[in-house]
């Protein structure tokens, strides 16, 4: 890890307790290093995360192209400077694909036209010709906690589908309830660590995630996505 301050065998320790799902504080304590560096840490550590599950999103690798991801700390346009809307950040479409599911950040306009899909039938969806809307089959919107399925009634009859959301919904809850004061700068780097760990929740976190930063050590790229 060129670059790091602390030896590789506490960047191990640090990621292994990440993985074990420690906040910030308990890690700090656990490993006797300052909360500020492990703050330092798992920011970068969390935008891996985050740039792993883009480049492994199937609607980036069929489009040859990664999404928007605004995270960066002192770097990059704004969100004012982009145009985005004020709630970038808390809205969500959530894609199903080969057993894993997949988030991408939606304006409110792109949310609000989803939302309108709820229960449409399976052949209307189809009519409607927008593949960015179809390519969805859920909705969320974390700064009010509320999950929206779009499934249509034909595949409705798989229970263990909507099982998944339920599931994933519930972890996802149960985890962004735990930082206080989490902001819409943030909260893209934590909903993506939400689906990292739920889509590889049967896998070793710490031998994947020793992978990944390996491929691009942690000084690689720098984010705002600290607890």
């Amino acid at each position: 890890m060129k670059g790091a301050h602390l030896s590789e065998r506490k960047c191990k320790e640090i990621i292994r307790l990440f993985c074990e799902d420690l906040t910030a504080t308990q890690i700090a304590d656990v490993s006797g290093v300052s909360r500020v560096t492990i703050n330092n840490y798992l920011k970068l550590i969390r935008t891996h995360i985050a740039k792993y599950c883009e480049e492994y999103n199937p609607r980036y690798r069929m489009a040859g192209a990664f999404s928007f991801m605004p995270v960066h700390a002192g770097a990059g346009p704004t969100f004012a400077e982009e145009g985005l809307q004020e709630d970038v950040g808390w809205l969500y479409g959530i894609a199903r694909h080969d057993k894993k599911l997949f988030c991408d950040l939606l304006s409110r306009q792109e949310y609000e036209e989803l939302r309108k899909l709820e229960g449409t039938p399976d052949d209307q969806l189809h009519d409607l010709g927008n593949r960015r809307q179809n390519h969805y089959t859920a909705t969320a919107d974390i700064s009010g906690w509320k999950l929206t399925k779009l499934v249509p009634p034909s595949l409705q009859s798989s229970l263990q589908d909507q099982d998944e959301y339920d599931l994933f919904w519930a972890m996802t809850k149960s985890r962004l309830s735990k930082f206080r004061g989490l902001n819409r700068s943030t909260a893209y780097l934590h909903v993506k660590e939400c689906e990292f760990r739920f889509n590889n929740r049967e896998d070793d976190l710490f031998k994947l995630l020793t992978f990944i930063i390996q491929r691009r050590p942690l000084h690689y790229s720098k984010a705002n996505g600290a607890e």
